[in-house]
């Protein structure tokens, strides 16, 4: 791992800070104890770097095994070290079933009801703020050719329906998935995060739907966190080993 005056601060985001390194190519990301959601709440989480960079880890090895490419390189503690994406500035979520917020949205669904289709949104997010968009927006403002924009759906679709799969063995439903991408030597590759905090869950045991962002207040944020770390996680070796071990 680079040392620590060898790092120079490239970004502060809402749950980590981004270091560049003297290989171009080479992000270092190093976790924070706070989440910010919605530039309004902040949650502090316990044990949260440890955590999120474990779960990460673990996952990113895990959805490679499927042969698809992500930007994770290695774990050590609370830190990975990661691909430096040219990053395409879209969430992409994935709808199983109708959330909460989703059937805030949609009076037509209610929540917990299976959808006849996923559901594909994207979310832009650049200057101006954020805006639910298509793939001619995203065309048009020149973020994406349409084979690119096909091979992100492409990913995405596979992503859900690994990690509906990886869940349902945990005891978890997964509702709902949100995903980032980005460029890297010309190959579109997930980026960003996938953990608690970008995952909607409903408890299998319990019926409890789980959402870390959608939390009232720092506790409950960290019992969801935990409860899913625990059922991804329950025994294994911690570290990098354990980031490469199959689920």
């Amino acid at each position: 791992m680079a040392k620590k005056e060898k790092r120079l601060i490239l970004s502060r985001g809402r749950s980590k800070i981004l270091y560049s390194l003297p290989q171009d190519d080479i992000l270092l990301a190093e976790f924070r104890s706070e989440l910010g959601v919605d530039g309004k709440k902040i949650f502090k989480i316990k044990d949260r770097p440890k955590i999120a960079a474990e779960l990460q880890a673990f996952i990113f090895a895990y959805l490679e095994t499927y042969q698809i490419p992500t930007h994770f390189f290695s774990q050590n503690g609370s830190e990975l070290l990661i691909k430096r994406l040219s990053v395409i500035p879209v969430e992409v979520t994935v709808r199983n079933i109708a959330s909460q917020s989703f059937a805030k949205r949609f009076k037509h669904f209610k929540t917990k009801q299976q959808l006849d289709f996923p559901v594909f949104e994207y979310l832009l997010q650049d200057e101006s703020g954020e805006h639910f968009v298509n793939d001619s927006h995203l065309y048009a403002l020149q973020y994406v050719t349409p084979d690119e924009f096909r091979t992100m759906n492409r990913l995405a679709s596979k992503i859900d329906a690994v990690m509906k799969s990886f869940m349902e063995r945990r005891g978890f439903t997964l509702v709902d998935i949100t995903m980032k991408f980005g460029k890297y030597k010309g190959v579109i590759m997930l980026g960003d995060e996938i953990s608690p905090e970008n995952m909607t869950v409903i408890d299998n045991t319990t019926g409890e739907e789980i959402s870390v962002t959608a939390s009232h207040d720092s506790r409950e944020a960290s019992r969801y966190y935990q409860l899913v770390y625990t059922r991804i996680l329950p025994s294994a070796p911690r570290g990098a080993a354990a980031s490469k071990r199959k689920a």
